[in-house]
């Protein structure tokens, strides 16, 4: 589960460059120590510049690995554009990772939140909307 996390965590940061020199320099500053996990999630915080606990939280101390869930709602009028519903499904409620949906050939990054249904416009149809879990850990399920 800890590689899967780095991963999702690389593709979170979505830079491979600065993923690598992230990386270097973690270990740079931790090299010859003893180490916990409040070390390593203040490290990432700082590094990102946004507080990280909830997604190291919601993988280091939840077995259940965090659901997208998805609804689709089509436009009553023809000449708009269908709805994607999306929120996280997870244990910690503070949980809020960005992961990129929609076409592969242009993903859209979206940040869902697990307290609301938030919504981008989608026109393709629900079997043409993907999410990149390929990238992230994570389940997705359609309501």
């Amino acid at each position: 589960k800890g590689a899967l996390m780095l991963n999702t965590l690389r593709s979170v940061i979505n830079d491979d460059a600065k993923w690598f020199a992230d990386i270097r320099d973690f270990y740079q500053q931790f090299k010859y120590q003893n180490i916990g996990t409040n070390d390593v999630i203040e490290w990432w915080s700082n590094r990102m510049g946004s507080d990280q606990r909830a997604f190291f939280d919601e993988y280091l101390r939840h077995a259940p690995i965090p659901t997208l869930e998805l609804k689709s709602e089509s436009a009553t009028d023809t000449t708009q554009p269908g709805k994607i519903l999306y929120r996280w499904k997870a244990a910690e409620e503070a949980f809020a990772m960005p992961i990129k949906v929609g076409d592969p050939n242009a993903w859209t990054v979206i940040k869902p939140v697990t307290s609301a249904w938030q919504s981008m416009s989608w026109s393709n149809g629900k079997d043409s909307f993907k999410v990149a879990t390929d990238f992230y850990y994570v389940d997705v399920h359609w309501e």
